[in-house]
């Protein structure tokens, strides 16, 4: 299948070039120098659905806006159930394909910087004929190399193909299939997420030191923005980054001052 991306490459290009090609951690790591701490943001999503499409959407410009990639830690997690008599180890709202394209993103979120990553899955939201190709290997491979991602070198391939995919041929593009660490990663990702108790897909968290529940909240469902007090547009959720950023530099900067007060010596 060709892709009409053309609209597109240019928007993926300029996510690719807007930060260096680091990785970039999950979860805030207490030890680091201040200068790294990020605010945590988490996206609870399925590969399949169109509220998560409109979310990502959105997220797409928070990660364009200029200063905000070194303030955050983003993490995906994908809504299901363990169920261990299915393929793949996990049951899914819309059908077993899906199961194989939040696999595939998995697997590109592993493998890649968060620029690359993100790139990959807006190509493969970007068609008209959105979900219909989600879980195709051969489709998320499209994807991977428009935004110019080494597919074996950097991991991805092994992740999505198994070590027998490699060296197949375009008779096999529209195969629903995942490698061995692909599976891996999708329950991991799934049983983690069946602990936070969060069905919705999209469901937007962002830490916070600001609100006394400690974290801000945002859902799309339906189509319908709710429970988003602090607005649901990209200038919003940049708006809390930032100020949830400052706060968290304060709160640092102020605990690193009392160490140092509590242990100077007279």
């Amino acid at each position: 299948m060709k892709l009409n991306l053309t609209i597109s490459l240019f928007a993926l290009a300029t996510l690719s070039a807007a930060a260096p090609a680091v990785q970039l951690p999950v979860g805030l790591d207490l030890d680091k120098d201040p200068n790294d701490m990020k605010v945590n943001v988490s996206l609870y999503v399925m590969s399949k659905c169109p509220d998560a499409r409109l979310c990502e959407n959105i997220f797409g410009q928070v990660l364009r806006t200029e200063s905000i990639l070194p303030k955050i830690s983003l993490s995906l997690h994908y809504i299901g159930a363990l169920n261990s008599s299915l393929p793949l180890g996990v049951d899914v709202k819309h059908g077993p394909t899906e199961a194989y394209g939040n696999a595939h993103q998995l697997c590109l979120y592993h493998h890649l910087p968060l620029t690359e990553f993100w790139a990959a899955v807006e190509c493969m939201n970007f068609p008209s004929s959105f979900p219909k190709d989600i879980g195709k290997a051969g489709f998320t491979k499209q994807c991977a190399e428009t935004v110019g991602v080494d597919w074996w070198g950097s991991g991805v391939g092994k992740c999505v193909e198994g070590k027998r995919g490699k060296g197949k041929g375009k008779k096999d593009k529209k195969d629903y299939r995942v490698g061995k660490e692909g599976r891996k990663l999708l329950v991991e990702n799934i049983r983690e997420t069946e602990e936070t108790g969060i069905t919705t897909s999209c469901t937007i968290e962002i830490d916070s030191t600001l609100v006394s529940e400690g974290k801000r909240t945002c859902v799309v469902d339906g189509g319908v923005w709710k429970g988003c007090d602090d607005g649901h547009t990209a200038a919003d959720f940049v708006r809390v980054i930032d100020a949830e950023w400052e706060n968290l530099k304060k709160d640092t900067s102020f605990n690193d001052e009392a160490f140092e007060d509590d242990y100077t010596e007279d």
